[in-house]
């Protein structure tokens, strides 16, 4: 039986960042995020956002301060809840984005950069947060191991 020893390691990390959130971080609660979020995986041809495909991301600001830029951080796994083959399982994007104090925003990440094969069927995104909020003001909301999202 051959083990493949990236996937295992990818396994582990997670494994590990989810006890981390369990154990320790209590006070780190959804209630507490400034924000929700959630993402698709998309491939649509006529797109102008994306050549092969992307991630359709929602935010909702659920702060009063109106947000100027964010990192958003999420895995890929395929229909069996494996990373995904074609590109790493975990991605990170620095976003330039206003979206007003509780207001919604959406916008689109391409994934064509990533990729090492073409997709044969959707992705499912998973572990989607937000590491960083940079709000207009300046102040700086950080989550940087997503412990929200693994709540």
């Amino acid at each position: 039986m051959k083990i493949n020893m990236e996937c295992l390691i990818k396994k582990l990390f997670v494994l590990i960042v989810v006890t981390i959130c369990i154990t320790c971080c209590k006070s780190y609660s959804i209630e507490s995020a400034p924000y929700i979020a959630s993402g698709e995986f998309v491939m649509d041809e006529e797109s102008t956002d994306y050549s092969i495909c992307g991630v359709n991301v929602q935010v909702l600001n659920k702060s009063e301060k109106n947000i100027r830029e964010m990192n958003l951080v999420f895995f890929l796994f395929d229909r069996d809840g494996e990373p995904a083959e074609e590109c790493r399982s975990m991605l990170s994007f620095e976003i330039e984005k206003n979206i007003g104090g509780m207001q919604e925003g959406s916008f689109c990440v391409s994934l064509d950069k990533y990729l090492t094969a073409v997709p044969e069927e959707k992705l499912l995104v998973d572990y989607l947060y937000l590491s960083k909020i940079i709000y207009e003001d300046g102040f700086v909301w950080e989550d940087p191991f997503g412990l929200v999202a693994f709540r």
